[in-house]
C-alpha cells in the first residue's frame, strides 16, 4: 500500500513539474540522479541521509539509490530503484516497495536500478541527447561517469546548461503549496528561537542552547535545515563551535532553522542579550541592524534587483553609523568604495526553498542575470543573490554588523578607507561580537510579505522573550 502521507495531489504536483521541465527541454532524455548513503567512517556507518533537492522537487522521494529518466513524451518517466532485499528488511525494516514509491511520485513505470545503464546505452545508440545536472557529491559524479561511459573529469563540463537554466527558472518561483511548507517549518523555528531567548543567561553553555533548540525540532520529527549557529562569538559568521560559556554583557546569536515535512527550509537569525537586557551600546548597534532590515524589506518588490536592495541597506547602515560617530564622510561614496564591508562583509540574503541556499549547486545561474558577473570588491563579492526579483521568489533578509578584531586591525594597519572609518572609535567594540537579524520573505506582485509567525525582533520584544 502506498504511503498515505503523499496524497494524490502531491503526485499530481510532481508529475506536473516534470511535464513542465520536459516541455522546456524538448528532445532528449533527462537523467535525475538521487543521492546515495555517504559513509562516515566505514561503509555501514553513514551520515544522516539527505536526498538531492532537485530529485526531491521532481519526485518527492527521499530514499537513497533512486534514479529517474524523463523522456520527451508527456508523463513518460521511468523510476529506477533497488529491489526489496531480505537483508535490508532484517537490518532496517520493511520500507515502501519500488511500485509504491513510483505511485507516490506519479510515475507509472518502475525498473530495477541495474537496468538504468542499459536504458542510457540504448539512448546513446539512438543518438539522443542526455541532459543531467552537474553533481556535487563525488559518489554521484562517479556514478554518472559509469552510466555514460565517460571520464570523471568530463562529467561537470558535460552537464546540460539548458537544463540548469530551466530548473533554476522553474524552482525560483514558489507555489502556494511550497510557501505553506516553508511556513510550516517557520512555526517550529519560532519555538526554537523563543526557547533560546528564554534560556540565555550567564553560566549557560552554548552547547546546552544548541541541544535544546535541536531537541524541539526532533520532537516534531523535523531535521535541521543546516548546522545551527549558536554563539556568543557572533562576529564569526559561520561559527559552528558550541564550546563557549555565556557571560554577563555578551550577545548570543542564534542562526537556525528546520525542514518541513517535505524538506523545505526555514532560516532565521535572532540576537539576544545574555543578561536579558541590551546595554545602551548594544541597543545602538542593534537598532541600526533592525533599521537596515526593515528598510530592506520595504524596498523589495518585483523588478528591483537584490543588488540594489543590498546597496540600499549598506547606505542605511553607513548613515546610522555616522550618527553614532563610527563612520564619516558621504554615505554614498563610502558604500561605493566598499568601506561599509569592514562591519558588514556579506550579502543581504539569498534564495530559500528546498535548499537553505536554494539551488546554489547550480552556481550563479540562480542569483545573477546571464550577463552579470560577481563583483570583485570585498563584501560585495559575497552577494549570493543580485538579479532582479520576481513575484514568487522566497528570500532571506539578513543584515548584520560585526566587529571582527583581526579585520579591523588589518584595515587600520593598511590605512584602508580612513576617510570613511573612525578607527579610534572602534576600540570599545573589541569584544562586542556581532548582531544579525534574519527573516524569510516572499516577493508578492506588489511588494513583499514576511513569512511565518512574528518571531521577537524589536528590542522590547526580545527583552520580553528573554524573561519568559
Amino acid at each position: 500500500m502506498a504511503n498515505t502521507d503523499f496524497s494524490t495531489r502531491w503526485a499530481d504536483i510532481y508529475r506536473g513539474r516534470r511535464n513542465h521541465i520536459r516541455s522546456k527541454i524538448g528532445d532528449g532524455i533527462t537523467l535525475w540522479l538521487g543521492h546515495s548513503l555517504q559513509p562516515r567512517n566505514y561503509t555501514d556507518n553513514t551520515y544522516p541521509f539527505r536526498q538531492n533537492s532537485h530529485f526531491l522537487y521532481y519526485t518527492g522521494l527521499s530514499q537513497p539509490n533512486l534514479a529517474l529518466l524523463s523522456f520527451p513524451e508527456p508523463d513518460h518517466d521511468v523510476l529506477f530503484a533497488q529491489p526489496e532485499n531480505i537483508d535490508d528488511i532484517i537490518w532496517s525494516g520493511k520500507r515502501l516497495s519500488p511500485h509504491d514509491l513510483a505511485c507516490d511520485a506519479g510515475i507509472e513505470t518502475v525498473e530495477d536500478e541495474e537496468r538504468l545503464e542499459t536504458y542510457l546505452s540504448e539512448a546513446r545508440t539512438r543518438g539522443l541527447k542526455i541532459h543531467y545536472l552537474a553533481p556535487y557529491q563525488y559518489s554521484s559524479l562517479f556514478k554518472i561517469a559509469q552510466l555514460l561511459n565517460i571520464r570523471t573529469g568530463d562529467v561537470g563540463p558535460g552537464a546540460s546548461q539548458h537544463l540548469m537554466e530551466q530548473v533554476a527558472c522553474q524552482r525560483s518561483v514558489k507555489s502556494d503549496v511550497e510557501i505553506a511548507e516553508i511556513e510550516e517549518a517557520l512555526a517550529i523555528t519560532d519555538r526554537m528561537h523563543r526557547a533560546c531567548m528564554a534560556a540565555a543567561r550567564p553560566g549557560k553553555r552554548e552547547s546546552e542552547i544548541a541541544a535544546m533548540i535541536q531537541a524541539i525540532a526532533l520532537s516534531c520529527e523535523r531535521q535541521q535545515s543546516f548546522t545551527p549557529i549558536v554563539t556568543v562569538r557572533g562576529e564569526v559568521l559561520h561559527n559552528h563551535s558550541y564550546g563557549g560559556i555565556l557571560a554577563e554583557g555578551q550577545l548570543l546569536l542564534n542562526d537556525s532553522g528546520v525542514e518541513s515535512s517535505r524538506y523545505y527550509a526555514s532560516d532565521i537569525t535572532r540576537t539576544c542579550p545574555v543578561s536579558g537586557r541590551f546595554t545602551s551600546l548594544q541597543a545602538d548597534i542593534y537598532n541600526v541592524v533592525l533599521h537596515m532590515q526593515l528598510e530592506t524589506i520595504g524596498m523589495i518588490k518585483p523588478g528591483i534587483s537584490y543588488r540594489e536592495v543590498h546597496l540600499g541597506a549598506c547606505k542605511v547602515m553607513v548613515e546610522d553609523l555616522i550618527g553614532l560617530g563610527l563612520m564619516k564622510g558621504d554615505p554614498s561614496n563610502a558604500v561605493e568604495a566598499g568601506a561599509h564591508a569592514l562591519l558588514f562583509p556579506h550579502g543581504i540574503g539569498h534564495m530559500l526553498g528546498l535548499d537553505v541556499h536554494d539551488m546554489e549547486d547550480l552556481g550563479d545561474i540562480v542569483g545573477y542575470s546571464r550577463k552579470e558577473k560577481r563583483s570583485s570588491q570585498f563584501g560585495l563579492n559575497f552577494l549570493r543573490l543580485s538579479r532582479p526579483l520576481e513575484a514568487g521568489f522566497v528570500l532571506t533578509v539578513e543584515p548584520g554588523i560585526y566587529f571582527i578584531p583581526a579585520l579591523i586591525d588589518r584595515w587600520k594597519g593598511e590605512g584602508l578607507h580612513k576617510e570613511f572609518i573612525n578607527y579610534n572609535r572602534l576600540y570599545p567594540f573589541g569584544s562586542f561580537g556581532g548582531i544579525r537579524i534574519e527573516d524569510n520573505v516572499v516577493v508578492t506582485p506588489t511588494g513583499t510579505r514576511v513569512l511565518g509567525p512574528a518571531i521577537p525582533k524589536t528590542i522590547p520584544e526580545v527583552e520580553q522573550a528573554c524573561k519568559a
